[in-house]
């Protein structure tokens, strides 16, 4: 039986760990072409879009007979069941490519700070990442985000008493690097805006694991979900804005892509911070390893429900469910479909049926109304129980497989700065915006009708911002497409 033992800050630790990474570094140089006032402005555009994101994604869990149940999976069967595997593939591209990323950044990092060969430092990794990689709880993981969120801080820390060193008290003097110009309201840079862009709209991507957040938490109300994304995004957002200021206007112009490379390199306090950095790309990569899993898990799952006539109800942390419970595909090819016995209504033991059943929902199919739907029956939550099934065996060999392939792509590749960037401009613009968008409008306010209600003004307002989402989603992914293909991944 799964046990629910997150709290609201162990779970705000492992999702402001899973939004700021490396990325971090990268914010002066975007406020460096942007100016100070428009890199606030998309700061705080990002913030509030991705933030958003992950709160209609909260609603749409709580549209589920059983919330605990909810996956990115979950509601792509809910609501475009064709399109899953194609959602579940942008989730595969997203987290596997930032993940290659990150053990090549290690294979250059380390050997600076220690000697030796970039292979052998990259396969020394993994005597620290396959553990950690094994854990099947995300909440497993809060003690190693604890460690690199001390490793973020310290950086953050950094670029800030030097710019307060340097700046506020000497005035640029001691200042390794010369000063370039500072540009407060105008754009220093109007082709490095475009093709900067991306590094803050993307900044916040962390939708990836906010699924297996709610499912873990304790006490998985609105109330803390609200609490654990509002906590999550102001903490980056302070971290963002912090560094991204003080960085750039302790170099101006000057600022390089990564902040790090603008210090004097023989300080300790800077060989200390790429140590820092370093560390703290070992330990966020476990936090992109574990939605990558489940994302493949997902594919196997959706080709057993397509092409077998049964799948095993197990549950993801290896629970085998009841045996009076069946899982059958219909013709239709909708989600797994739970026929439950009487009796299992009332078991306690019950792993997989943790609420009352909704009211019939036939009758209330005829309460949803053309206006809200376009003609089309509503996703009723109480019509089907989803469960995605992940046996122990399959969670080893995906684990294995996926840790090899990277292992080897990474001692194979040095540098893929075109495909990261398409990733970003695919991966994480459908996760964090596209998605959540389609999904929310779909399935919020689908509970009230379920029961013959009306919805609610605030569902209805939540309906119009998610599709605005998905306007913005698509409009950010065309352009950062453009940029990419057009201008390149040099600035």
């Amino acid at each position: 039986m799964m046990h629910c033992t997150a709290t609201v800050s162990s779970s705000i630790i492992n999702l402001v760990k899973t939004i700021v990474g490396s990325g971090l570094l990268a914010i002066p140089y975007a406020f460096r072409n942007d100016g100070v006032f428009i890199g606030i402005c998309l700061t705080l555009l990002a913030a509030i879009t991705s933030g958003f994101g992950l709160f209609v994604l909260a609603k749409c869990s709580k549209t589920l007979v059983n919330p605990r149940n909810s996956s990115f999976f979950t509601l792509c069967m809910l609501t475009y069941p064709s399109l899953s595997p194609l959602f579940d593939f942008a989730m595969i591209v997203q987290c596997f490519g930032v993940g290659l990323s990150y053990l090549v950044l290690m294979g250059d990092i380390f050997p600076s700070l220690f000697g030796g060969n970039r292979d052998t430092w990259i396969i020394a990794s993994a005597l620290i990442i396959t553990p950690l990689c094994f854990l099947k709880r995300l909440d497993h993981l809060k003690y190693s985000s604890i460690l690199g969120l001390f490793a973020l801080v310290y950086l953050s820390l950094l670029v800030i008493s030097i710019f307060i060193r340097d700046i506020l008290i000497q005035n640029g003097n001691a200042s390794p690097a010369p000063r370039g110009d500072i540009y407060w309201l105008k754009v220093y840079d109007f082709k490095g805006l475009l093709s900067t862009f991306s590094i803050i709209i993307f900044a916040y991507t962390g939708a990836m694991n906010l699924f297996t957040i709610i499912n873990e938490l304790k006490d998985n109300s609105m109330t803390n979900i609200v609490k654990i994304i509002n906590g999550s995004i102001a903490i980056s957002s302070i971290g963002f804005l912090s560094v991204g200021i003080t960085g750039y206007l302790t170099f101006g112009s000057n600022t390089l892509g990564n902040i790090m490379l603008n210090y004097n390199p023989d300080s300790i306090f800077v060989v200390f911070g790429n140590f820092a950095l370093a560390s703290m790309l070992l330990l966020s990569f476990p936090l992109l390893f574990h939605p990558l899993r489940i994302a493949c898990n997902n594919l196997v799952v959706w080709f057993e429900i397509n092409y077998r006539q049964s799948v095993p109800v197990t549950d993801y942390y290896g629970n085998q469910g009841p045996s009076n419970i069946t899982s059958s595909i219909p013709e239709s090819n909708q989600p797994i479909t739970l026929t439950v016995n009487e009796e299992d209504l009332v078991d306690e033991n019950s792993t997989l049926l943790t609420q009352p059943q909704q009211p019939d929902v036939e009758q209330e199919n005829e309460m949803a109304t053309d206006e809200t739907y376009g003609g089309s029956e509503p996703p009723l939550p109480g019509d089907v129980e989803q469960h995605t099934p992940f046996p122990h065996t399959r969670f080893c060999w995906i684990t294995v497989i996926l840790l090899i392939a990277l292992y080897v792509l990474a001692l194979r590749i040095t540098s893929f700065a075109l495909v990261l960037a398409l990733v970003g401009a695919t991966g994480s613009t459908s996760i964090s915006f596209t998605l959540p968008g389609l999904f929310a409008y779909k399935l919020i306010g689908s509970d009230s009708l379920a029961v013959g209600q009306m919805i609610s003004k605030r569902d209805k307002f939540y309906k119009k911002g998610s599709l605005l989402l998905v306007i913005f989603g698509i409009s950010v992914m065309i352009l950062s497409l453009y940029v990419t293909l057009f201008f390149g991944t040099e600035s």
